[in-house]
């Protein structure tokens, strides 16, 4: 039998095979309106219609719901759906036929949503002739074929209630278009391949929704840690893109990040717009429900928080040696359950630090001085560099003078200004510098006493004896002296005793005079030697 069933695939994916490239063919020639396609099934009322080349156009457009391989997969998933998930059935294991399932079930959904694109772009470019603006308008594709199964060829928007379909204010648009669209009706093939276009969406939808039950009540079973961290659909999502749970155990951290993203023009929802809008590097894990309720400047942050966690969940469930625990439910009958406290903890985990990075920064605590020490004293000591700090660091004659009022004085400014002290004061009413002047410190020490009295003394003769005989006409006999002011001097008197006493030595008239006592003094009596 299993010999039977694998030649049977072979063969039927032989067939697939060739009706993939008769189907290239047959999806240019729609735009025509003329295809030719083999028997199929009818997908509204589920009866077997054979249909001619000319008379089934949508079977070049619609073919997965046409193939056994399909037919076979959800009859299975109906089958394993009626029976309730347990560690006996469902093993992680190449040979186990429902974890085979599981994992092609990821492939046929992703399959699944392409085909709904595909009809969807064939019965768009049909019912364009009869409403071209309504694609615009309603952009899902599940809502388009819906609406478009429920408009068909009326024209009288009136008689439409598509409330249940469409949201109020959509609603209106739609029917104010419709009432003055130029479209004209479509030919009744053409309405004919619509409505069973729009039948085919709707299946396909409904299968989709059917595999994605059945995959949510085994992920529980399969990966109990992931669907606790992110969810039964996306932990059924990560494990069928990855081909099983072991494959995705050894993927790391980083990959999961992007595991799943759209790439290129596969998202035909976001058509005409840019790289922004459709979220590069950002996977099936950017739709938990953890990153999502983060604030948007930190999802990416938390996207790798959660990929991390998730990297690890899954290793739990595939290498955690199958850890469970045993409980007991009101009909007294022992159930056994894997152990998802590492997926809990996990989340717990995730939640707290999403929760710290939202935190606001904390601001800076204003520090109290520390009372003094009256018994230590100062730790800083003086000393020159002290002082010459304290000389460069004090107020300036600027500033003292712009902090200072006169009083009974009008400099011409507002009263109101000088009341609330937003002028200058006296800055700029006098004379200032920009920096204080530096003090020098003397190192001469102030003479007191019997010293003093001499050193004035010498100072009032020095300025008694200035001269002011010059020839130049400047000088003046009035002298200023320190102890008296203003006194009247003789500029000669000083010059005269100078003469005197050149005149004992270096007289012409007075020759040479002897050093040696009178005694022994010459014949001419005069002291000295004469010549």
């Amino acid at each position: 039998d299993d010999e039977e069933e694998e030649n049977l695939e072979a063969v039927l994916s032989g067939m697939h095979d060739q009706s993939g490239v008769q189907g290239k063919k047959k999806t240019t020639a729609t735009n025509t309106k003329t295809a030719a396609a083999p028997g199929t099934l009818s997908t509204k009322g589920g009866d077997s219609n054979a249909h001619g080349a000319d008379d089934d156009p949508l079977a070049g457009v619609a073919k997965l719901r046409r193939s056994d391989r399909y037919r076979r997969h959800m009859a299975l998933v109906a089958k394993y759906s009626a029976v309730e998930a347990s560690e006996a059935t469902l093993r992680a294991e190449e040979n186990n036929e429902e974890y085979r399932l599981v994992v092609e079930s990821n492939e046929l959904l992703a399959r699944a949503e392409a085909e709904i694109l595909t009809v969807h772009r064939y019965v768009a470019d049909l019912y364009a002739t009869k409403f071209p603006e309504l694609e615009t308008l309603v952009p899902q594709p599940l809502d388009y074929v819906r609406v478009v199964d429920a408009m068909r060829n009326e024209t009288d928007m009136t008689r439409l209630d598509l409330s249940d379909l469409l949201p109020p204010t959509v609603v209106m648009v739609v029917s104010v278009t419709g009432s003055t669209t130029s479209g004209v009706p479509l030919t009744e093939t053409d309405l004919e391949a619509c409505v069973r276009g729009c039948a085919e969406c709707v299946a396909l939808e409904q299968d989709k929704a059917a595999v994605l039950s059945y995959l949510e009540s085994r992920m529980a079973v399969l990966a109990p840690n992931l669907t606790v961290l992110v969810g039964s659909s996306l932990a059924a999502m990560l494990v069928g893109m990855a081909g099983g749970l072991e494959a995705l155990a050894a993927v790391p951290a980083a990959n999961l990040v992007v595991m799943g993203q759209a790439k290129g023009g596969q998202r035909g929802d976001l058509g005409g717009f840019g790289n922004a809008v459709q979220m590069p590097h950002t996977g099936v894990l950017f739709f938990t429900d953890l990153v999502q309720a983060a604030p948007a400047p930190l999802r990416r942050k938390c996207l790798k928080l959660v990929a991390a966690k998730a990297s690890l969940a899954v290793r739990v469930d595939a290498f955690g040696g199958g850890s469970e625990k045993t409980s007991v439910d009101d009909s007294s009958q022992k159930k056994t359950t894997r152990d998802t406290s590492s997926g809990f903890a996990f989340r717990e985990e995730i939640k707290a630090k999403i929760e710290k990075l939202c935190e606001p920064p904390k601001a800076r605590q204003v520090k109290a001085l520390p009372a003094p020490d009256i018994l230590a004293g100062k730790k800083k000591r003086g000393g020159k560099r002290v002082r010459k700090l304290k000389d460069k660091l004090r107020m300036t004659e600027m500033r003292s003078l712009a902090n200072k009022r006169a009083f009974a004085h009008d400099f011409g400014t507002e009263y109101g200004d000088d009341s609330m002290g937003v002028d200058f004061g006296l800055l700029g009413k006098e004379g200032g510098s920009l920096r204080a002047p530096p003090q020098k410190e003397s190192k001469s020490k102030t003479p007191s006493g019997a010293a003093a009295q001499h050193q004035a003394q010498h100072k009032k003769r020095k300025m008694i004896q200035m001269s002011s005989g010059a020839t130049n006409g400047l000088s003046s006999s009035l002298v200023f002296t320190p102890v008296q002011g203003i006194e009247l001097a003789d500029p000669t008197a000083a010059q005269a005793k100078v003469d005197a006493a050149n005149a004992k030595w270096f007289n012409r008239t007075s020759g040479f005079q002897s050093a040696l006592p009178s005694s022994t003094a010459g014949p001419s009596g005069a002291g000295g030697l004469t010549v």
